[in-house]
């Protein structure tokens, strides 16, 4: 946001706290079987991962010639890395002769990546390099048509993103003038300090849902860190398939005495983003939570989540460390994954058909529309019958 829609956006909370209340949205209903269907899953992984971009992880991860580092999407093993010309690259994390994984590490450094099965080996760049007894067992093979398979990616706001076959141009068509957004916040210039991968026991969209509204704050991080937000001043915006919200410090407060060119809009407010269909970025006031969720299984789910600071950050700062594991290991696993957990064991009750979303909790009735707009819309595409 640059300093125009960042001064705009605390006049409107400012004038939304002076009358005691919050931006009140559209209700909605949420279809409780969507949350434990197999048959739903599937068509989400079909209609939905494979036709969005994907935030796969921050550039950052990768600062190295050599830097890579391997994870699962759905039934799609991938390796992104950094090859030894500088150039970030995306592969299918399978071996052209057998099928076996290249690696199973999860992040590292390597100049090529060889086959455990057979010792096929491929350089960094993704061509096929070395195979054993390859003029006896192997006389005709052409080794240039065995490289890696690519898989497109593009970075984008400091992130890498997964770019599917549909998607002709460059995504930022895709990410709604976000992508100019979080460039204003300086995302390119961050690192991450630290990343943590948790597994709840829960549907992912679940995940997403938390993470979509402030409306559950006062109740359930009422220990944690309910006591530095205001109960209103809250606004939230459609982008898009996306969304952003914002939630209001205490701090915002001082902007009733204070310039407007000295007002702190990262210090005073708690901006967090919904990027469609999987990833949340919660603006902290001096580091950025990156939530990336992928299901595993219509009651599983993964998450990755990063801290990212500014290069300028002090890495060593016992603060880092203090302030990620408040956020990740209180507010995050046992508050907020604790409580989609104990919704996902209400879920097969047979209980209810519907919930209801309230007008605060607009972003995650539009998270779900999002859904059913991409599930009617690709699922109608002959190629992907």
């Amino acid at each position: 946001m640059d300093t125009q829609q960042q001064q705009n956006a605390i006049r409107q909370m400012l004038s939304l706290i002076d009358k005691g209340n919050s931006q009140i949205g559209e209700p909605g209903k949420l279809t409780v079987s969507h949350y434990a269907d197999a048959d739903r899953l599937e068509k989400e992984w079909n209609y939905l991962f494979k036709t969005q971009p994907i935030l796969l992880t921050h550039s950052s991860r990768l600062r190295n010639k050599g830097d890579f580092v391997s994870m699962d999407i759905g039934d799609l093993p991938i390796i992104l890395n950094k090859d030894r010309h500088g150039k970030i690259r995306c592969f299918v994390n399978s071996c052209r002769h057998r099928g076996a994984r290249l690696t199973d590490k999860p992040c590292g450094n390597a100049k090529a990546f060889k086959c455990p099965y057979h010792g096929w080996a491929y350089m960094d760049t993704g061509d096929l390099q070395f195979i054993p007894k390859e003029t006896d067992a192997f006389p005709t093979l052409d080794k240039l048509a065995l490289g890696l398979r690519n898989l497109r990616i593009e970075e984008v706001a400091g992130f890498i993103w997964l770019v599917p076959h549909n998607i002709e141009n460059s995504i930022r068509s895709e990410l709604s003038g976000i992508d100019n957004e979080l460039e204003h916040f300086g995302l390119e210039e961050h690192v991450i300090r630290v990343s943590d991968i948790q597994r709840p026991r829960c549907n992912w969209k679940l995940v997403i849902d938390a993470f979509s509204e402030g409306y559950h704050l006062k109740n359930l991080h009422k220990d944690s860190v309910e006591p530095f937000f205001l109960d209103d001043g809250v606004i939230f915006e459609r982008k898009g398939k996306h969304s952003r919200s914002i939630g209001a410090r205490k701090e915002i407060l001082h902007a009733n005495t204070t310039p407007e060119q000295e007002w702190d809009f990262r210090g005073w407010t708690t901006p967090f983003y919904t990027l469609f269909p999987n990833t949340v970025l919660v603006f902290h006031p001096d580091w950025i939570s990156r939530i990336t969720v992928f299901p595993d299984g219509t009651d599983n789910c993964v998450v990755y989540h990063d801290m990212l600071v500014t290069k300028e950050a002090n890495l060593e700062d016992s603060y880092c460390d203090k302030t990620f594991a408040l956020i990740n290991q209180q507010v995050f696993a046992k508050e907020d994954i604790a409580v989609c957990e104990s919704i996902q064991s209400t879920v097969r009750s047979g209980a209810d058909e519907h919930w209801v979303t309230g007008g605060l909790e607009t972003p995650v009735t539009w998270f779900h529309q999002e859904i059913e707009r991409a599930l009617t819309l690709f699922s109608k595409e002959p190629s992907r019958q």
